[in-house]
């Protein structure tokens, strides 16, 4: 029988407590991956599409039934949320990239893409998220502030791994990239995010029909002059109570831009293949595209996008 010499206890010790820290570390950081705060969004009919006098604000208008009741984010996603999820997706061995260096954070399976870009810095918005003693994190001041730079991809890989965290079905195919609009979390197809914004009564913005006090209502068009708390702007929130669906970080919904189709569609998803992913809201930036609209759709952003003033909220069915 082979003698049990000091040594070999060590050895066996220090492994102990390695895979234990490392369990311990994994469920902590499990622990950690807060679901965001969700808003029960009721079934319905509405009118897709607005027109305000010489602006087409989606066309042609059409009827859209949502069939079912739905659960939206009642914020855009913050900085400090995304880490939580990059921290726990590291654990799980799912990313890759040059995040050591600052760089960019990829997913390690399936089809790999850019999901947050780290480097980006357009004038002097820096990401502020970085990656520092083997973990991700980002500063108490900018903690609360939605999460930007991050891609189309990007925005559908924290819903996969938020599902999986929770139990729930990945709803994204890492290979395709498409939903199939299962049981976990997802971002909201374009028809979810209007309705939502414009429910009860197809209201132009989200508080109502009011345009004159925009400042009061939203962190748009350079009012605030940088991006602003997820919780700001309590006058400019929802009939149902969801905050900064106007302004602060536009937001990237699940589907490729198409056409407007006259036909009344029940639950549209938009079609599977595209070019262009959309995205609503409008931000606290000024450019050509940015509109404080509900309703307002244009069709330029790639997947691999990944601007200072994209974010993004989840979404959940019933």
């Amino acid at each position: 029988m082979r003698n049990f010499k000091p040594i070999d206890f060590l050895i066996c010790l220090s492994l102990l407590l390695f895979f234990s820290c490392t369990h311990i570390r994994q469920t902590e950081e499990a622990s950690l991956f807060e679901v965001p705060e969700m808003t029960e969004i009721p079934s319905g009919t509405f009118t897709m599409g607005q027109i305000l006098g010489d602006f087409r604000l989606g066309f042609p208008m059409h009827t859209v039934i949502i069939p079912n009741s739905f659960k939206l984010g009642t914020y855009e996603v913050s900085n400090a949320q995304f880490c939580q999820m990059l921290n726990y997706a590291l654990l799980q061995g799912e990313l890759s990239g040059d995040y050591k260096q600052h760089i960019n954070v990829k997913n390690s399976h399936g089809d790999s893409q850019v999901l947050l870009n780290m480097e980006a810095d357009y004038k002097g918005n820096r990401n502020p998220i970085r990656f520092e003693k083997s973990r991700f994190m980002v500063s108490d001041e900018e903690a609360n502030l939605p999460v930007v730079y991050v891609t189309w991809y990007g925005a559908a890989f924290y819903c996969n791994m938020l599902s999986r965290s929770e139990g729930l079905e990945e709803t994204y195919d890492l290979n395709s990239w498409n939903s199939n609009f299962g049981k976990g979390y997802r971002l909201p197809t374009e028809a979810e995010w209007e309705y939502a914004a414009r429910y009860p009564d197809g209201r132009t913005f989200p508080w109502g029909n009011d345009f004159e006090n925009m400042d009061r209502y939203a962190n748009f068009g350079l009012n605030r002059e940088k991006l602003t708390d997820i919780t700001a702007f309590e006058e400019g929130k929802s009939y149902l109570g969801l905050y900064n669906l106007i302004g602060n970080a536009e937001e990237w919904v699940n589907d490729f831009y198409a056409t407007y189709p006259t036909d009344t569609l029940t639950s549209p998803t938009g079609p599977q293949e595209g070019v262009y992913k959309q995205k609503r809201g409008g931000s606290w930036y000024k450019h050509d595209n940015n509109m404080p609209f509900s309703a307002y759709r244009y069709n330029t952003n790639y997947q691999y996008t990944c601007y200072f003033d994209i974010g993004f909220r989840i979404c959940l069915n019933m």
